[in-house]
């Protein structure tokens, strides 16, 4: 059975609906909150993602700088 009735009066139906109100007031504010969390979550997951790029860049870089000193050192 729905949340009205067909042989209710306006009224009883209009209390229904104001009763209402307050738990979906709080369904909205609990689903924005939801989705901004969601979003803050995805752009950190972004974040992170290119940051660990960069940081393997960073460490190739630094293993190439290390291998081509130790080639100079040799030859030198």
């Amino acid at each position: 059975m729905g949340i009205f009735n067909t042989k209710q009066s306006l009224e009883e139906m209009l209390e229904k609906i104001n009763n209402s109100v307050p738990e979906m007031i709080r369904i909205g504010a609990v689903f924005i909150n939801y989705k901004l969390q969601k979003e803050l979550l995805d752009s950190q997951k972004e974040y992170n993602r290119k940051q660990l790029i960069w940081s393997r860049v960073l460490a190739l870089a630094t293993i190439a700088l290390v291998l081509v000193t130790l080639f100079l050192v040799k030859l030198g």
